[in-house]
């Protein structure tokens, strides 16, 4: 239960800084929580971080790399140099190694948060889409196997994986609305979880209480019967952006613009890293 209160906090607040973002090309929003994530991590780094042994580390590894360079011709010097790098580097991962540690947590929130949000297709109507579930001991016979859903087509066949507790079916969207689905009375959503750019896509449900419901707000809480199966995924295609030429996923999206500003922060706050 924990952990459904953390996720719906942290969803709720994603919504919120969004929300002006809803009717726009979902790109936009997504640089959005770049620039914020960039500028967090490096407030982050420097007040976790000890900025005057870092920057009097990284003078002293400067001296060592042009002690190398101007001792070229003497294998000797230039190997105590380079000892003294390797030391030098050490130091540096450790003094470091806090600041990642901080940042690890966050970021990982907001990488689940965005993959949920930015990662998938909320479900293409020229397209079908697996759906796999799976059930606690057993599966239920054929003919007990019921399948329905509401803005979704059910085509058949129904595969049957009895080693693995587990039944395979596709699907295809009718129409743009959420979409929801009932195997054997667990009732699940669909795809979108909102009508607008940024709303979560769900690509799965399981109805255990786990970290999944925090750091994965792309697997859904079902409403779980007896007959049901307990957990489920979604073959949802994942989303290419067209940015610079190229065809990105959200994630090197994500990666290469929080970086950018993470660095242009560091310059403008005179942070050492």
């Amino acid at each position: 239960m924990i952990f459904d209160i953390i996720g719906s906090a942290l969803t709720w607040v994603l919504d919120t800084i969004l929300l002006p973002f809803r009717c726009l090309p979902p790109i936009w929003g997504l640089l959005f929580i770049s620039l914020l994530t960039g500028l967090g991590m490096i407030s982050i780094f420097r007040l976790t971080s000890n900025q005057e042994k870092i920057s009097r580390l990284r003078k002293r590894m400067l001296g060592e790399v042009f002690g190398i360079l101007l001792h070229v011709s003497s294998p000797k010097t230039v190997i105590g140099f380079a000892g003294r790098l390797i030391g030098s580097n050490t130091l540096y991962l450790l003094y470091i190694l806090k600041p990642l540690l901080v940042i690890a947590i966050p970021f990982m929130l907001i990488w689940g948060q965005l993959d949920a949000r930015y990662g998938s297709d909320e479900g293409d109507q020229n397209a079908y889409v697996t759906i796999t579930v799976r059930y606690e001991d057993s599966v239920p016979k054929r003919d007990d196997i019921t399948v329905s859903g509401r803005g979704i087509e059910v085509i058949p066949p129904v595969v049957m994986v009895d080693t693995l507790s587990q039944v395979s079916f596709r699907i295809a969207f009718e129409d743009g609305i959420i979409s929801s689905l009932n195997v054997n009375g667990t009732a699940s959503i669909v795809g979108s979880t909102g009508l607008w750019n940024g709303a979560i896509v769900l690509r799965g449900f399981d109805g255990s209480n786990s970290l999944k419901r925090l750091f994965c707000p792309w697997v859904g809480r079902p409403v779980l019967t007896d007959a049901g199966p307990v957990s489920g995924w979604y073959s949802l295609h994942a989303v290419r952006y067209g940015i610079l030429g190229g065809h990105w996923s959200w994630l090197a999206v994500f990666l290469v613009f929080s970086s950018v500003f993470a660095i242009a922060g560091a310059k403008i706050f005179n942070v050492k890293i």
